[in-house]
């Protein structure tokens, strides 16, 4: 049985919601044929708006607008896209709304290590959309948010080797451990 990774999230703009399964789309489709597009493409197919929480090099094809100054936690553009594109070892599967103000982005990892969860959080988060729970595989997370760019996983619950684990407990329960 095949099971899903996800990244639940705030879902607070209907109009940013449809650009961001648009551009999943997009990337998926490019995921899938290996057709990897050129900066041109990518720079034109993400909204102004997520653009502004990137930053370019000198030497970048870059936007008309003002963007992000080079920090530690802000991403490069190009980085995230070929991250998105070509690096990260997953299949995007649904991204859906679910109530109550949230959505959820669904995706396989096709194998481990795929490329973890920061890139995904960080590119939800150029459309205003901040996780808040996460299963990257290995576990379930609650992310809590230190500032604008930075956050933690607090693990709600563990679910690699959950057979294992259970089992452990309970030997340590009849033993005393």
């Amino acid at each position: 049985m095949e099971k899903n990774e996800y990244i639940e999230f705030e879902m607070n703009n209907e109009d940013r919601f449809n650009d961001l399964t648009k551009l999943l789309d997009l990337i998926s489709v490019s995921k899938k044929s290996g057709d990897y597009k050129s900066d041109k493409f990518w720079l034109e197919k993400f909204p102004n708006y997520t653009l502004k929480n990137y930053y370019f090099a000198d030497s970048d094809l870059t936007p008309k607008i003002e963007t992000c100054e080079t920090k530690e936690e802000t991403w490069h553009f190009y980085s995230m896209v070929e991250h998105l594109v070509e690096n990260i070892d997953i299949e995007f599967l649904e991204c859906k709304k679910i109530g109550n103000g949230k959505a959820r982005l669904e995706f396989y990892s096709c194998g481990y290590p795929y490329g973890g969860i920061t890139g995904l959080t960080m590119f939800l988060k150029s459309f205003d959309f901040k996780a808040t729970e996460i299963d990257e595989g290995g576990g379930i997370y609650k992310v809590e948010w230190k500032n604008e760019m930075e956050f933690e996983l607090k693990e709600i619950k563990t679910v690699a080797n959950n057979s294992y684990n259970l089992l452990w407990q309970k030997a340590k329960s009849i033993f005393n451990l």
